[in-house]
């Protein structure tokens, strides 16, 4: 796997444990270090970032 690749991965581990624990506002924070990644990303993992933006404009319940 390459260093991008991890990095991408272990922040959006970070991301999810995060989300998890609805801390939205550092997740909200960290998005932009994520996103600048996207043209290597999986369709699968866009669609994480895509959920994670949904649920913190709507202040949604990610453990739901």
């Amino acid at each position: 796997m390459s260093a991008i690749r991890q990095k991408i991965e272990a922040r959006l581990d970070e991301l999810e444990a995060l989300m998890k624990a609805k801390n939205y506002a550092e997740a909200e924070e960290l998005l932009p270090s994520i996103t600048k990644f996207a043209s290597v990303m999986t369709d699968e993992q866009r669609d994480f970032l895509n959920a994670v933006r949904f649920a913190i404009a709507e202040n949604l319940d990610w453990t739901a």
